[in-house]
């Protein structure tokens, strides 16, 4: 893959969502009093050797007694077989983790806005089958898969009861 190829255009719908996801996650966060930085998404922020060879995550939070935790913040339909993933999208995340020893967690919003959500932890992606869909490549974990959350309860809770699920 060549490192300059750039990364295919959001739609502004999608884009909107995105970050309204990232703005509720973010006063969830905060209304947790957890301390939390967001990681700018520029391309400037990352060395130019490994622009295109890594995703970086939204948000990185420090959990008491954990340590530092990545979040990439999402905002996912749920279609009737379960969660879908870019496969080149997750590639670069996983990418990510390896060279800065994180756990990383994809915190998947309701993109109309509700208090529920679910979150699916990189690794728990490893093992699906990639399927092409549209032209490109995914994974796709069944909800019952996926760590039930709600926007609702304390997020350093909602941490320590997702921790236990898996």
């Amino acid at each position: 893959m060549n490192k300059n190829t750039h990364p295919p255009r959001i739609r502004a719908a999608d884009a909107a969502k995105g970050h309204a996801a990232e703005h509720t996650f973010r006063r969830w966060l905060d209304a947790s009093v957890l301390p939390h930085l967001y990681v700018e998404q520029s391309p400037l922020t990352v060395p130019a050797p490994l622009r295109g060879q890594i995703k970086r995550p939204d948000y990185l939070v420090g959990i008491p007694g954990v340590g530092l935790v990545a979040f990439d913040v999402k905002a996912k339909t749920l279609y009737p077989e379960g969660l879908i993933f870019d496969l080149e999208e997750v590639r670069k995340m996983r990418v990510f983790a390896r060279l800065f020893h994180l756990t990383v967690y994809f915190a998947c919003l309701d993109p109309a806005g509700g208090s529920e959500g679910c979150w699916v932890r990189l690794d728990q992606l490893d093992s699906v089958p990639a399927v092409r869909r549209n032209g490109t490549m995914t994974l796709c974990i069944p909800l019952h898969d996926t760590i039930p959350v709600s926007l609702q309860e304390d997020f350093y809770r909602a941490f320590v009861r997702a921790v236990a699920l898996i």
